[in-house]
């Protein structure tokens, strides 16, 4: 009921209120006048009764037409909240529907764009590797036919011109040098190719419950053993903030495994570089936090951070800021691409020459059928 109708309502039931009391009033005041013979007064006051009465009369009708109005915009108010709720409950169905509608699209964009990607290389990759086997082969056999010339012919230094010699010595190194060149860049290559592979591998896989603490200590273990000798060096500080209490999510562990090994990896490849080039206290934390349905992985290091103009390239496939003898650019697209078929998302905070956190968010439980358990 509105403000100002309760206010009317009870502004009239307090004036009817006053009028019935004055008029018992006046009923007594009539008794006693006629009782001590007050004529006159007796007259005035009957008058006063009924135009009291008249009044009341008014009031009493104007009160019920205003109840009245009072309960149809009640009716009103309520007939129009049910429409609200049903509004509000209609537009997050549709919200809803809207979201996983976008949810599909995203995972069919990716699906197809992977799908274009395997038909593409699928049959290049064998036409490709193998020559390059033949390459990397031939040149490693002819680097060691090289050292066995050149030991052949320093046996022969003391009988050849020594002008001849050192001309044909600096024609094997040079040829040495070269064949090594072409192993180096065969190799990358033949990584390049692998993964293509592994770019066109299903990243979908069985699920099964896992410990994510015990997950992230096993791969913090492995990249402490890799790297032991940097860290001792170094004196680089590694952290593990642990959950609390054991935590169990679905999960494919040996994909997980590969999504930290490879940003844990990235980490080291940071801190080291800012390292080479200044005195710093380097330091790489591992945190695990706990929302209502999913969990974070957080990986922060204080390295030397991602440049603002390519912080929207690091996720496509074959984009890197290391050597290409170092890495294929691969690893943040694919551990994105893991990450994503755990109905999980990833984000990268990052300030340049000062440190980079990348956070994975996995839900607890995955869709059985989504994931193909």
């Amino acid at each position: 009921m509105a403000d100002f109708n309760v206010k009317e309502i009870q502004t009239l039931k307090f004036r009817i209120q006053v009028i019935e009391q004055l008029s018992v009033a006046g009923v007594v005041l009539m008794v006693l006048g006629w009782w001590y013979s007050w004529s006159d007064s007796v007259g005035i006051i009957f008058t006063i009764l009924i135009i009291l009465q008249i009044i009341k009369w008014r009031f009493r009708k104007l009160l019920k037409q205003k109840e009245y109005l009072a309960r149809i915009v009640d009716e009103r108010t309520i007939e129009l909240r049910v429409q609200r709720d049903q509004i509000m409950k209609e537009s997050k169905e549709l919200s809803d529907a809207l979201e996983a509608l976008a949810e599909a699209q995203d995972e069919l964009v990716r699906s197809e764009r992977l799908a274009t990607v395997g038909n593409l290389t699928k049959g290049l990759l064998d036409r490709i590797l193998n020559p390059v086997n033949y390459i990397n082969n031939f040149a490693d056999l002819n680097i060691d036919l090289l050292k066995q010339l050149e030991k052949n012919l320093k046996d022969k230094e003391v009988v050849m011109p020594q002008e001849l010699y050192e001309d044909t010595t600096e024609i094997i190194s040079m040829i040495t040098g070269n064949l090594s060149k072409i192993t180096e860049h065969g190799a990358n290559t033949v990584r390049i190719v692998k993964a293509m592979e592994e770019l066109m591998k299903d990243q979908k896989a069985h699920m099964v419950p896992a410990d994510i603490n015990n997950l992230c200590k096993v791969n913090l273990d492995v990249i402490a053993k890799q790297y032991q000798d940097e860290i001792a060096e170094h004196k680089i500080r590694i952290s593990f903030e642990r959950l609390s209490l054991s935590l169990m999510i679905d999960m494919n562990i040996e994909q997980m495994s590969k999504v930290l090994v490879n940003l844990l990896h990235n980490s080291m490849y940071a801190i080291l570089k800012k390292a080479a080039k200044q005195n710093y206290q380097p330091e790489i934390r591992v945190k695990l936090e706990k929302q209502n349905s999913s969990v974070s992985i957080k990986v922060y290091d204080n390295g030397n951070g991602i440049e603002e103009s390519i912080k929207g390239k690091i996720f496509e496939p074959f984009f890197t800021t290391k050597p290409t003898s170092l890495a294929s650019g691969t690893g943040l697209y694919l551990s994105r691409e893991i990450v994503l078929n755990h109905k999980g998302t990833v984000t990268v905070e990052s300030e340049k020459d000062q440190f980079t956190e990348v956070t994975v968010t996995l839900p607890i439980y995955q869709n059985v059928e989504n994931n193909g358990r």
